[in-house]
């Protein structure tokens, strides 16, 4: 009686704290509903040509095919660029960087950009880019993307004998196909007035095909976001020429950007690196198709590309130069990224989300804190500490195993298990990607075993009785929230979207042992990663990144997912492992 009794308890406060939770949310997401200001857009009459920008796209398409980042076409396209910036009056510089790519350090990339110094506010810099390499699984690439680097090459062409307020850096990136943007990062790091770059606009790509919509994104790698000013600014630029829909990741799907954060871009470099930044990526009626077909494959040639698309892409482009050009005074909120933006007209402040994400997890930890309650006062301290100094030791050993499997995953590429990359494991449809390596996985997982078998054999004591399964699974509870809170630290997004459903569908484990109680509990545990699931499977197949398992492993080995977030994702790991003792074979 007095177990159902303290278990109701704790489900009374759960709902009642879901109440005030739910009624506190909504009041205060209600409150701090802000509308979204909007910057006047120039009316210059505007210089851009379409045609003469397709004409760009395929001289470089054609005239420089397999231009790979370690190819002499690639420098030969580099060359043809500069030649093209001196025919409209510029002083082309080359910027020299290295890199590793499958295992070979390259010191002669080269991002390459022109100048154009502004008269009124020289040291307040614009900078638009596309990247000319291109990935090796294609041949062309005259979408992605000769077509950005020709919509740069003409808006030189624009200004190029007009005076503007700001100076115009017109910029041909290297390698953002390998590395994590390699070519971008390298500009932002090493040109020495990055600081004083006010805005950047990736150009990543023009679509094939007819071209209905174009896509603002805005996510940074690991960290940064677009600015609200220029995020809207880009996206009034696309409505003002009309022509294609101005397209947006809002609601959700920002929630699910920001908490993601690996961009397809070179924008992602700026913007970890504290510049604003966007990128436009050209949309036809069906972009799985076109991901799945052009992008980085042979059938990515200039045939495929339409005149008419680079008509709004790029006259977009120009008004949105013209318009920061213009402007009396830089935004307030110049490098500010501190929002959610809700709809088209509507956002909300960034220290409101926060507070929302952490109303969503107080429910669980006010009935975690319940049933931890509930355990004190029914165990006796000697036997409720040797419960917890048990459970502790055996979650450590599972923990343990994982993090020295982590350890090797990091030397493969230093011992040559694996081929060594920059941060990304190769790109988009690379062939190997779809090659898991299975010597490395078996390494890494008899690591794993072996460690967990030495430690438990040497650290574990017998497992408690089923009578105190209570206070294992409070402490559960607390380790759990434990890292919600150090996942809070590091991004609420991602705390959010991938820790919400375990605390919740974790809590709710039964602890009977019929064989219906069991199944259920299987299904509540599989129904915590549910979010983590499906979100692999959206970016896979958008992105392509080849095999999904594989893609995360080179992940973690590269560092695109930090260390940080690693360890965070193998304690919830642990934690799993540990409460499917409540679901022992059914026979």
């Amino acid at each position: 009686m007095e177990r159902v009794q303290t278990s109701r308890g704790a489900w009374k406060l759960f709902i009642r704290s879901s109440l005030i939770c739910g009624l506190l949310a909504a009041l205060l997401f209600g409150l701090s509903i802000k509308k979204i200001n909007h910057l006047p857009i120039d009316g210059t009459p505007l210089k851009f040509e379409a045609a003469q920008a397709h004409s760009y796209m395929t001289q470089l398409a054609k005239g420089f095919p397999n231009r790979v980042t370690w190819s002499e076409s690639r420098k030969k396209a580099g060359e043809w660029i500069k030649g093209e910036f001196r025919k409209l009056g510029y002083s082309p510089r080359g910027m020299r960087f290295s890199e590793v790519i499958d295992g070979k350090q390259y010191t002669d990339l080269e991002n390459i950009y022109a100048e154009k110094r502004g008269t009124k506010y020289p040291d307040e810099i614009v900078v638009v880019l596309g990247h000319y390499d291109i990935a090796e699984t294609t041949i062309e690439g005259a979408m992605d993307d000769a077509s950005g680097v020709a919509v740069v090459l003409e808006l030189a062409r624009v200004f190029a004998n007009e005076q503007t307020q700001r100076t115009m850096i017109f910029l041909a990136t290297d390698s953002e196909e390998f590395g994590a943007l390699w070519g971008a990062r390298a500009f932002a790091q090493d040109f020495e007035r990055s600081h004083q770059i006010i805005a950047a606009a990736s150009f990543d790509f023009v679509a094939p095909e007819k071209q209905v919509g174009i896509l603002t994104l805005t996510d940074g790698l690991k960290v940064g976001y677009t600015p609200l000013w220029l995020r809207e600014l880009a996206l009034d630029s696309l409505r003002s020429v009309g022509g294609v829909k101005a397209l947006d990741m809002t609601n959700v799907v920002e929630h699910l950007q920001r908490a993601i954060q690996i961009p397809a871009a070179d924008h992602g470099a700026l913007l970890a690196a504290g510049i604003p930044a966007f990128n436009w990526v050209g949309q036809t009626s069906n972009f799985p198709y076109q991901m799945a077909h052009y992008h980085h494959t042979k059938y990515d040639v200039a045939e495929a590309l339409q005149v008419e698309s680079f008509e709004p892409y790029g006259k977009a482009a120009e008004k949105l130069l013209r318009t920061i050009d213009g402007l009396h005074r830089l935004p307030a909120d110049l490098r500010g990224s501190s929002y959610w933006k809700i709809s088209e007209q509507f956002y909300v402040e960034g220290w409101v989300v926060t507070l929302l994400h952490l109303l969503a997890f107080i429910p669980f930890l006010a009935y975690s804190l319940g049933k931890f309650g509930i355990a004190l006062r029914r165990a006796e301290r000697p036997l409720l500490v040797k419960v917890l100094r048990n459970e502790a030791k055996n979650l450590g050993i599972i923990l343990g195993s994982l993090l020295i499997g982590y350890v090797v995953i990091l030397l493969l590429p230093a011992l040559r298990i694996i081929t060594q990359y920059e941060i990304f494991p190769a790109t988009q449809k690379s062939l190997m990607l779809y090659s898991p390596n299975f010597l490395a996985i078996l390494l890494v997982a008899a690591s794993i075993i072996g460690v967990y078998y030495l430690f438990k054999n040497t650290f574990s004591e017998p497992d408690d009785s089923i009578e105190y399964i209570e206070i294992r699974h409070a402490f559960h509870a607390a380790f759990l929230a434990l890292i919600i809170f150090l996942a809070f630290v590091k991004n609420s997004y991602l705390a959010t979207l991938l820790l919400l459903p375990p605390a919740y569908f974790w809590t709710a484990l039964r602890k009977r042992r019929r064989r219906e109680d069991r199944m259920i509990n299987i299904l509540l545990l599989l129904a915590g990663s549910i979010t983590f699931i499906i979100t692999v499977i959206v970016l896979n197949t958008i992105f392509h990144v080849g095999v999904a398992y594989w893609y995360l492993f080179l992940s973690a080995a590269y560092g695109l997912f930090s260390a940080y977030s690693v360890v965070l994702f193998f304690m919830a790991l642990a934690v799993m492992l540990r409460l499917f003792r409540v679901v022992p074979t059914f026979w």
